[in-house]
């Protein structure tokens, strides 16, 4: 049976009163509250191979970079794989022998985004969802003070927790 759109706000937020308890506010919700915690994340000597492998074994669009002691250095997504293989297949110089593939001998480093927006440990979902609606993107790493990678949070993290669901 298919679901029949309803303009009938009044039942919609009736229903939720009734069963569901009342969300706090976006401004004082954190992202502590939404964020992973355990993120999949990947240096930058990974080769791209490597990293666009897992990126779609693990189903994710995107994960961060980080050093040997955690600092965030970039963000590594599908969209950076997708321009990286455009760019190369645009050098008339680039001649790969059958077989080879572009993102061999080249590591995350080489295409990661480095000017990567974040958000601290206690931001407002409302301050991350700003962010990401702006810079259009759908996800943002939370850091601590120290600029360690903590957390991931994602659009569809903010979605969840708008509908109330785990």
């Amino acid at each position: 049976m298919r679901a029949t759109p309803t303009t009938d706000f009044s039942l919609i937020s009736s229903f939720y009163a009734e069963e569901n308890e009342a969300l706090p506010a976006p401004a004082l919700s954190t992202v502590d509250e939404v964020m992973a915690r355990e993120v999949m994340s990947v240096r930058p000597d990974t080769s791209l191979q490597t990293a666009a492998e897992l990126m779609l074994e693990l189903a994710i669009s995107g994960m961060p970079v980080v050093d040997e002691q955690g600092q965030l250095l970039g963000m590594l997504s599908k969209t950076d794989l997708v321009r990286h293989r455009l760019d190369e297949e645009g050098e008339p110089n680039v001649t790969l022998p059958s077989g080879q593939h572009v993102l061999e001998g080249t590591t995350v480093e080489d295409v990661m985004t480095r000017q990567v927006l974040t958000v601290p440990e206690g931001a407002s979902l409302a301050e991350a969802a700003k962010i990401m609606v702006n810079a259009g993107v759908h996800r943002v790493p939370v850091v601590n003070a120290a600029g360690a990678l903590v957390g991931l949070v994602t659009m569809s993290d903010i979605v969840r927790w708008v509908a109330g669901l785990p």
